[in-house]
């Protein structure tokens, strides 16, 4: 019988997650912070595979304890069970080398699929995840869609607040596209960023 080691910081979710995998033939071993998760991995040899919340309270979130686990050489193969599907968490999933990632909204019967995937030494992501990574992925020149649209209503001289509510995203999120578009276009200020998306034709 494999040994999953379960890290979530919500107890109901945490035990309803234990519930289903020791249903599924899994003995199931469960740490509600990334201090706890590391103690069990480097006392229990036996643990076979990691699933692992994304949002982990302080000091260190989801994918820091991942790469915690792998510079301490407990590296198991690791499953990110998250609820986040924001470009910035899409982004930082796909560069934390995990080897499988299930979303949350997704039915639990893919995160077992993802489970029996990575242990079979395979790399996994669920279609809905696929789904919102190729979405996210897809650019008009060298911005993602949403990275133009958040040009576009800053062009237009609306406010953060304002392109928050517009397209339904926080305002720490446009702030994350506003230093994007900086950074892809190569510019000091949104006013230089317009004008070049401008002379690019990513702007009319």
């Amino acid at each position: 019988m494999n040994t999953i080691l379960a890290v979530d910081d919500h107890p109901i979710v945490l035990e309803g997650l234990k519930k289903y995998l020791e249903k599924n033939g899994y003995n199931v071993l469960t740490a509600s912070t990334p201090r706890e998760a590391v103690n069990l991995a480097a006392n229990v040899p036996a643990i076979d595979t990691y699933v692992i919340d994304m949002a982990l309270q302080e000091p260190s979130d989801g994918l820091e304890l991942a790469k915690t686990l792998r510079e301490r050489d407990i590296r198991r193969p690791t499953v990110i069970y998250t609820m986040h599907e924001e470009l910035w968490n899409i982004r930082a999933m796909e560069m934390a080398e995990v080897e499988g990632i299930v979303l949350k909204g997704d039915d639990l019967a893919e995160l077992l699929q993802a489970i029996r995937m990575v242990e079979k030494g395979k790399s996994y992501r669920s279609p809905r995840y696929n789904s919102r990574y190729s979405s996210i992925m897809k650019s008009e020149g060298i911005l993602s869609t949403l990275d133009t649209k958040v040009l576009e209503l800053i062009s237009a001289g609306n406010s953060s607040r304002d392109i928050a509510k517009e397209l339904f995203i926080s305002e720490k999120a446009v702030e994350y596209h506003r230093s994007n578009i900086l950074r892809k276009l190569n510019s000091r200020t949104m006013n230089e960023a317009v004008i070049r998306a401008m002379h690019l034709g990513i702007l009319k």
